[in-house]
């Protein structure tokens, strides 16, 4: 029996509920939050485009600010690229 116990996968039975989160609660939040995101930048970068064709300039500072909210939520709140510059290691 104790040799049974020893061939025993144990970091599998371990990782199993990090993964189970990760895939059935933030991943999908993550992919309806980006394409709520996603379709407002489509939304307002199309009303920017029709306001400039008809001279209006009103509504650049909301597109390039749900530009930035779309790349915030396309790397995870900016996670990815702390990690990429190496800013995630130096924050308390």
């Amino acid at each position: 029996m104790t040799l049974g116990m020893g061939l025993l996968p144990i970091a599998p039975i371990l990782l199993l509920p990090v993964i189970l989160v990760v895939f059935v609660v933030v991943f999908p939040l993550w992919v309806v939050a980006l394409a709520v995101v996603g379709s407002v930048l489509v939304l307002v970068l199309g009303l920017d485009k029709l306001a400039r064709l008809a001279g209006v300039r009103v509504l650049g500072p909301p597109a390039s600010a749900m530009r930035l909210a779309f790349r915030w939520v396309l790397t995870f709140g900016g996670l990815a690229e702390k990690v990429a510059s190496g800013e995630a290691h130096t924050q308390p």
